[in-house]
């Protein structure tokens, strides 16, 4: 078989034409987007900020990048805040359940709660849907007490009189 008589136009139509449908195919999360809430005294929601993230490790968060996360974004406008709960939204679905997914919704479930402060690793997402994964970061206001002075211990010693153990 002679090698310059290879047609190869139809693959490189095929190719052209799956191009298009990239975007419905899973791939390794980049960067996620991290939203931190902020709720005051009276549990109302504050103050929400947002920004995206660029991870390490590919669909990885480590430990050591969540903690420096949550440190760097406790304080705002002057106040602290103490972290409540952190959430994950990882919209996983495969190109062929979007259909079922559309349909009955309630049968998935893509908000997880962390309970540990560890490595988390994320599913590979579509393509189309990387920008609606993310972080929630929930901080709660913290409680300032009235309570300024500290306490004084003072002690009752008469001056010039020693006790003496009796016999």
């Amino acid at each position: 078989m002679d090698n310059e008589n290879f047609d190869d136009e139809w693959i490189n139509k095929f190719e052209n034409e799956e191009k298009k449908y990239d975007v419905f195919y899973p791939k390794e999360l980049q960067n996620l987007k991290i939203n931190c809430l902020y709720i005051n005294k009276i549990n109302e929601l504050e103050k929400i900020t947002e920004k995206n993230v660029i991870l390490n490790k590919s669909n990885q968060i480590k430990k050591e990048e969540l903690i420096q996360l949550i440190k760097d974004n406790d304080k705002i406008d002057r106040n602290k805040y103490k972290l409540i709960s952190i959430l994950v939204y990882n919209f996983n679905l495969e190109s062929n359940e979007l259909k079922n997914f559309l349909k009955n919704s309630d049968s998935y479930e893509f908000l997880n709660s962390l309970k540990n402060i560890d490595d988390f690793t994320l599913d590979s997402s579509i393509n189309y849907f990387h920008n609606i994964n993310g972080l929630y970061i929930i901080y709660s206001a913290i409680e300032k007490s009235n309570n300024v002075n500290t306490k004084r211990v003072r002690f009752n010693i008469q001056k010039g009189k020693t006790r003496r153990k009796k016999h």
